[in-house]
């Protein structure tokens, strides 16, 4: 068994399944208490079922150890608070399940200075949100939703008016629905177009890939490119598992791509960018490997780790990855051999720029998680998930700002973790 699979099986041993109920309506600004679940996923493209069921076991063990009682952490080193809320934008919106049984889910906008919900967008009975992104501005977002009669995906804009009667404003968007796995989604940061990537299959070899540029305002097809292959693993299950994000100033965009395994190169995945601007067809022809990342880790024969497990892509192409650590010894330490680290790495090069921060102390299980960055990838809002033994989850899991050298505890998530840690399941 590969030292890959055992850490792809171990992200995905942790996630929590959504329901093929995919939902829509209009916002409720009623604010609501909601009980989620956690979950923590990443880009995976597939492990053999053997290593799936080994992990299972494990993560069933750590997932009854962080029910119990136990000492408290150490509270992370604070920056600036002023500086923290200067550097990100104000509000976001989050993906929640309606209900403790649900698969629905809901879409929360919430203010990250105040911790308060600002509303609430209510899926009806047949629909559901699976995926939000997010312009710079602060106000403007793309929410997707997924109609269970019909089988299309399609596409909401939700304007925020943070502090009127009614804050939010939802408009179904003039694109062509998609009937097909949508696994990508980059709202541009002008707010003008909207990129989406996206996947059809019938059989287990005849997959296209897709990424088509649209325009925000007619809905026409501003681009497109398609690649073909198998139907395993060519793009991230969540709604945006594929990493996609604008660089270049909105001229090109960056998402992340497997590699083939070969008997040199077990499979690493690469982060590639294309030019938008420049025409072209062929997904992979008309983009570049602007990063590879780097291979997964095994730092004793029982402990692993992906030092790149999940990333965000700035607009001037820096890199952000997240690492992830597990081991398949029940109740090994983990955090010390590889701490949980927030690196960064050029978009040109390929090369590692600076580690944001650095994560000292015991766990028997970590992520990393950046789920958003500045323009130049040096401030990143994140999430640092952690199992520690006799150690409320509550206790351990953080959400906050990562910048030179510290994690800033932000207020809680208006709907806790759950589906908010799912890629494209939180959008600022």
């Amino acid at each position: 068994m590969k030292t890959e699979d055992l850490v792809r099986a171990a992200g995905r041993a942790r996630m929590d399944l959504v329901g093929d109920v995919r939902p829509l309506e209009l916002p409720d600004e009623s604010p609501v208490h909601v009980r989620t679940r956690h979950t923590s996923r990443w880009l995976s493209w597939g492990a053999p079922i053997a290593a799936a069921a080994l992990v299972t076991a494990l993560a069933l063990t750590l997932a009854l150890l962080r029910q119990a009682d136990g000492p408290q952490p150490d509270p992370a080193v604070p920056a600036s608070g002023a500086s923290a809320a200067a550097s990100i934008p104000r509000y976001y919106v989050a993906l929640a399940q309606t209900g403790s049984t649900s698969s629905q889910l809901k879409a929360v906008v919430g203010d990250d200075r105040t911790g308060r919900t600002v509303a609430v967008l209510n899926p009806s009975a047949s629909q559901n949100f699976y995926g939000v992104t997010g312009a710079a501005d602060d106000r403007t977002f793309v929410v997707m939703n997924y109609t269970a009669t019909t089988e299309q995906t399609t596409w909401y804009l939700l304007r925020l008016t943070p502090e009127a009667a009614h804050p939010t404003q939802l408009t179904k968007l003039p694109i062509k629905p998609l009937v097909a796995h949508v696994s990508g989604l980059a709202l541009s940061p002008d707010g003008r177009e909207l990129a989406v990537m996206w996947r059809t299959a019938t059989t287990a070899t005849n997959a296209v890939v897709h990424l088509s540029v649209y325009s925000m305002s007619s809905g026409a097809t501003l681009g497109s490119w398609s690649v073909h292959g198998d139907n395993e693993g060519l793009i991230g299950g969540d709604g945006n598992g594929a990493g996609l994000f604008w660089v270049n100033g909105d001229r090109s965009l960056a998402f992340r791509w497997p590699v083939p395994p070969t008997r040199t190169n077990p499979g690493r995945g690469t982060v590639r960018t294309i030019d938008v601007t420049a025409g072209g067809h062929d997904l992979l022809a008309d983009s570049r490997v602007a990063m590879q990342l780097p291979s997964v880790a095994s730092p004793t024969k029982t402990t692993f780790s992906a030092l790149c497990a999940s990333s965000v892509t700035a607009s001037d192409g820096t890199v952000v990855c997240g690492t992830s650590s597990f081991s398949d010894v029940s109740f090994q330490e983990v955090c010390s051999t590889v701490p949980p680290s927030f690196v960064t790495y050029s978009g040109t090069t390929g090369k590692q720029l600076k580690v944001l921060y650095r994560y000292h102390g015991q766990c028997l299980e970590a992520q990393a998680m950046p789920v958003w960055t500045d323009p130049a990838g040096r401030h990143v809002i994140a999430f640092l998930l952690l199992s520690e033994k006799g150690v409320k989850t509550s206790a351990t899991d953080k959400f906050g700002l990562v910048a030179d050298g510290h994690f800033t505890p932000l207020p809680k998530l208006v709907v806790g973790i759950g589906d908010a840690v799912n890629q494209g399941g939180l959008a600022f």
